[in-house]
């Protein structure tokens, strides 16, 4: 039976305190719609400590039937909110929503909600959602909950099966629930595992022990497989689409590069770093790289570093300033793209296949301000171009020749100046090319290249693709 609604100060007086967080402000408002649209749900776990801690995610489970006017109003509270809504659907059956605030700076960075119809361990279904939510309960908060027989049969099944191990919360948490309504959470069990092993869950919570049942995993998994034979075949299905999805990372890969390019004191490294700093407190997986000449993997490269430091009477010699006349020899330019392929198969490429944004600090486009005459034909240039993975966002940082040569004194302006060209030839190239002021407002800077990462990946993985 549905409860009666509560009245307007009844639910402002239940709510309070939730408006000081940005995840209080989202759910209030997502509870809200649920209940006036009434879409089927219950929060999983961890929503004892609410509105002080949120945790990392928000774990529900949703009828089936809801799940499409569930995303609907995510999409739009999020839009509300001023929120980029990112899905992905697991081969698990669970829909992983991230909503990410712009600018992404600030302790509050992101909010992760983890829906799905039934408790599953990787398409293994263990727990009924069903169940769940034929005995669910209003939460004071407003919310509904499992109910405790509920609750707590499907978090000692989540310690066990999914995590193999009952962490301390959780141990606080069990003893807090024991069984329940005992009648309640045996049918339960027994519906989920069959009467022999619920009897042995419901040992294992009165002698205040949950850890004793992870012995029992083996016995569980199979007793969910035997009790529905559809769910092993959905589980089969779900490991070997995983497994199909490695594969086609790598061939395929689901992540984003995004490149910062210029000249020596343009201010790359720094802005890479800040850029990922903004998506640290978020669940936009973000990681900066490295692809100067300075770091080098290949051990010949290594070699004839050190070759050259002792040649030149050691590493604390001041470096010669490089003009526009200096000229260099292919092989060298030969050697450092084969040492920066090397890096990018070993450090990028398997972050892509991980659907990860990787921030590259310089990058193979470099080879275009090498100064030899071959690399400046155009159909040489025509050639390598074509043989380097294009970024799906370039970033050119470039400003008056002669700020950016005083940073670090190690190209006069003309070079400089004729670097900053080079790469400002990258538009022709690199459809999703952007210069940016390297001379301005440092935060403003970082605040527009986050926004248009942010904008990349949320693009990618909007909830109308799932």
């Amino acid at each position: 039976m549905t409860p009666p609604r509560l009245s307007t100060a009844a639910r402002t007086e239940t709510l309070e305190g939730w408006e000081s967080s940005l995840t209080g402000r989202f759910l209030a408002a997502l509870f809200a719609a649920y209940y006036n649209e009434s879409v089927r749900y219950a929060v999983l776990r961890n929503y004892e400590r609410w509105p002080e801690h949120f945790g990392k995610d928000i774990d529900l489970v949703v009828h089936p039937n809801d799940l499409a006017l569930s995303q609907r109003i995510i999409q739009r509270l999020a839009a509300n909110l001023g929120l980029s809504v990112t899905a992905r659907r697991k081969r698990s059956s669970h829909v992983t929503y991230c909503l990410v605030p712009a600018p992404t700076e600030g302790h509050e960075s992101s909010i992760l909600l983890d829906l799905r119809p039934d408790v599953v361990h990787h398409g293994l279904v263990y727990l009924r959602g069903e169940l769940v939510l034929a005995t669910r309960r209003r939460h004071a908060d407003g919310f509904y909950v499992p109910s405790p027989a509920l609750e707590s049969l499907a978090i000692l099944l989540h310690a066990v099966i999914d995590m193999g191990a009952v962490r301390p919360s959780y141990q606080v948490r069990l003893a807090e629930l024991g069984t329940g309504d005992p009648a309640q959470f045996r049918a339960a069990a027994e519906s989920a595992v069959g009467r022999t092993l619920a009897g042995l869950l419901v040992e294992c919570l009165q002698a205040g022990q949950p850890e004793r049942a992870l012995r029992l995993r083996g016995r569980l998994v199979r007793a969910c497989v035997r009790r529905r034979p559809g769910t092993f075949v959905r589980w089969l299905r779900a490991r070997a689409g995983a497994a199909a999805d490695r594969v086609r990372g790598w061939l395929r890969p689901s992540g984003h590069l995004v490149i910062l390019v210029g000249p020596d004191g343009s201010g790359k490294t720094t802005s890479a770093d800040l850029i990922c700093r903004r998506f640290a407190g978020t669940h936009i997986p973000v990681s900066g790289v490295y692809l100067g000449a300075q770091a080098p993997l290949l051990p010949t490269r290594r070699l004839s570093q050190q070759i050259r430091k002792r040649l030149a009477g050691g590493a604390a010699k001041v470096k010669p300033v490089k003009d526009v006349t200096r000229r260099q020899r292919l092989s060298g330019l030969v050697h450092i793209m084969a040492d920066k392929w090397l890096r990018y198969l070993v450090y990028v490429r398997p972050r892509l296949a991980r659907g990860e944004v990787v921030v590259l600090d310089r990058y193979f486009y470099d080879l275009l301000t090498f100064p030899h005459p071959l690399v400046q034909r155009p159909r040489v240039e025509a050639l390598v171009m074509r043989l380097i993975p294009e970024p799906a966002l370039a970033f050119c940082l470039a400003a008056d020749p002669a700020v950016i040569t005083a940073r670090k004194n190690e190209l006069t302006v003309a070079e400089t100046e004729r670097q900053i060209a080079c790469y400002r030839g990258l538009g022709r190239w690199v459809r999703n090319f952007r210069e940016v002021p390297a001379d301005g407002d440092l935060n403003a800077g970082i605040d527009r290249m986050a926004e248009l990462v942010l904008a990349l990946y949320a693009q990618q993985r909007s909830p109308e693709r799932v």
